[in-house]
């Protein structure tokens, strides 16, 4: 929780460059649970609960929107979850929360629960047949991903 709360201080700190949609409330977030048939990890339900979903300097995170996970457009990380899930072989355990660029997705593989239920944030490329063991980690939990991604993007942010 706190590289999640790091990263939100520095949104703070450069409110020109954020642009984030706004809390959610926990009735909205345990609806997009529902909707996905799993339990969002703390730092990510905490990261709904207080920015809903967004971006700084360029880099997205997606999130809650709204209540319409059925129809919608990015950053409502609910319904394109559900949509990609729909469209290609994106397991049911997977969130995706950001994208690489590159057509692959940044996604928290909620199957993998650690001590403080947390779950891994992973590279994920729909198509690319490969064992779950072998995808890339890029973090251990949500918060860590957030703050690495929102510093990196400040860093290099051209004016």
């Amino acid at each position: 929780m706190k590289n999640l709360e790091a990263g939100i201080e520095l949104i703070r700190t450069h409110e020109e460059l954020a642009h984030f949609v706004g809390p959610k409330s926990d009735d909205l977030v345990q609806a997009g649970e529902t909707a996905l048939g799993l339990q969002f990890p703390p730092t990510y339900r905490d990261f709904l609960l207080k920015l809903g979903c967004g971006d700084i300097a360029g880099e997205e995170f997606f999130g809650i929107v709204t209540e319409q996970f059925t129809d919608g457009v990015v950053p409502n990380g609910i319904w394109l979850t559900l949509k990609v899930r729909k469209d290609t072989d994106l397991p049911i355990e997977l969130i995706i929360v950001s994208d690489t660029g590159d057509g692959g997705y940044y996604v928290i593989d909620t199957s993998i629960r650690n001590e403080d239920e947390e779950s891994p944030v992973l590279e994920w490329w729909p198509g690319l047949d490969i064992p779950r063991s072998k995808i890339p980690v890029v973090a251990s939990d949500f918060g860590e991903f957030f703050l690495r991604q929102v510093s990196y993007a400040l860093e290099h942010w051209e004016v």
